[in-house]
């Protein structure tokens, strides 16, 4: 359990890296995980499905993936006021 937790943990880190790049780029990578965790479902690999889905969850979180605001690490541009 402690291993699924890290590993999600990880995957959300990289994920937000992205989403500061590429604000939409969390509702792709939820797509894919979505045709992952039905893959791994349909093979019977519930542990590995459980991780997707728990990724898939916090990729829709809006606390930890914002949309509609400038990235993070962009706040001081002087370009906005």
């Amino acid at each position: 359990e402690e291993t699924a937790e890290a590993v999600c943990e990880i995957a959300i880190c990289i994920a937000q890296a992205l989403h500061e790049i590429d604000p939409q780029a969390h509702r792709r990578m939820n797509f894919n995980a979505g045709k992952a965790y039905n893959r791994l479902l349909a093979e019977r690999r519930t542990l590995a499905a459980d991780i997707l889905y728990r990724f898939g969850r916090a990729l829709m979180d809006t606390d930890l993936f914002p949309e509609g605001e400038p990235p993070r690490g962009f706040a001081d541009d002087d370009t906005e006021r």
